[in-house]
């Protein structure tokens, strides 16, 4: 049997729609938006070697300051070595031991505050012992009228209450 041949009928208009819609595409109906991505590109490549250049910039200011360093490193061991040379002199010049005159006055003065603590320490026992005759007076129900009569010099405080 011979190849039958199918035949189908179709409208001509939609193809001829389609070839005209390729035609277009095919003279620059893309190239808009080709012409969108390439700009896009483009922007990118800039802001890229800015970036770069930033970089580059921040680098060479870095090495700048970091140029500068050793010199100030030498200053400060300089600087240490001679405070540590007055350290070792002002250490020496302490290893001498003070004369007895140079420490009289304090000697004197350590003798008025040893006799002071002793006078205080002397007061607060009489004190101490003062309190202990009110308080046994207190227990065994003395009026308090009549122990603050029996200490004349005693004066007492009120606390207020709010």
């Amino acid at each position: 049997m011979p190849e039958q041949e199918n035949y189908e009928i179709i409208p001509v208009t939609p193809i001829k729609r389609l070839q005209r819609r390729l035609e277009r595409v095919e003279q620059g109906g893309a190239l808009p938006q080709l012409q969108s991505l390439i700009n896009q590109i483009i922007e990118l490549i800039r802001s890229n070697q800015k970036i770069v250049n930033d970089v580059i910039r921040a680098n060479t200011e870095l090495r700048n300051e970091m140029s500068k360093i050793p010199p100030k490193m030498d200053e400060l061991i300089t600087s240490m070595k001679n405070f540590i040379s007055l350290v070792e002199a002002a250490g020496k010049e302490e290893i001498t031991a003070p004369s007895a005159e140079s420490m009289k006055p304090l000697e004197e003065h350590l003798k008025k505050l040893v006799e002071q603590n002793e006078r205080l320490l002397e007061s607060n026992e009489t004190v101490i012992g003062k309190l202990d005759v009110i308080g046994k007076k207190m227990k065994s129900g003395t009026p308090v009228s009549r122990i603050v009569s029996s200490y004349p010099g005693m004066k007492l405080r009120r606390e207020v209450r709010r």
